[in-house]
């Protein structure tokens, strides 16, 4: 933490390595949450980097009241946002259902044992069905679900960057937890 405040005050100053250092401390991190909550890879890459670009024309306005990485979380989570309110509907549906097709290639996968290239072949599509629930919450269900679940943060750090207070943390992170159950509910019915 302490390194970050002085690499941002170095950059302040004008040196450019400052930042070069930070964009590669953060890079993967951002990427990832990004990614987690979008679920495109080619736009986690896009807006990843408008996130660094805001982080570098605003790096004045951080004021050091709260950790650095949670002041770049904020800029990521609420650029994820504005794409999604941008697009909300033309390709976000709350009601998106796996179709029988997914749901069998989903429990033959968890069904298999095997380590070799075919299983991480088997990882990737499960990755990809999860991705699509995951698609399928409602942004602040998804964006909770990413930053605690995923990005293993605190519910106070969550309750700073989302900007709410800590028992909604607690309340929105059930009610994601239940509604990801849900979209996923033929999983546990496979051994029935």
């Amino acid at each position: 933490m302490e390194e970050d405040f002085e690499l941002l005050a170095k950059f302040k100053k004008g040196d450019q390595q400052a930042f070069e250092l930070l964009v590669r401390k953060y890079k993967t991190t951002v990427f990832n949450t990004i990614y987690s909550i979008m679920g495109n890879a080619q736009e986690a890459d896009d807006i990843a980097q408008e996130v660094f670009l805001k982080v570098y024309t605003k790096a004045d306005s951080f004021k050091g009241e709260s950790s650095f990485s949670t002041w770049l979380y904020r800029i990521t989570v609420n650029r994820c946002v504005d794409e999604l309110r941008r697009r909300k509907n033309k390709i976000i549906s709350y009601e998106t259902e796996f179709n029988q097709e997914e749901k069998l290639k989903l429990k033959d996968v968890l069904a298999s044992r095997e380590n070799d290239i075919t299983e991480k072949l088997r990882q990737k599509e499960l990755q990809d069905i999860i991705q699509k629930a995951m698609n399928s919450l409602p942004e602040k269900y998804r964006i909770i679900l990413t930053l605690k679940e995923i990005e293993g943060l605190s519910y106070k750090e969550i309750s700073q960057i989302m900007k709410i207070s800590l028992a909604k943390v607690k309340i929105w992170l059930f009610r994601a937890r239940q509604k990801l159950k849900g979209k996923l509910a033929f999983l546990y019915s496979q051994g029935e």
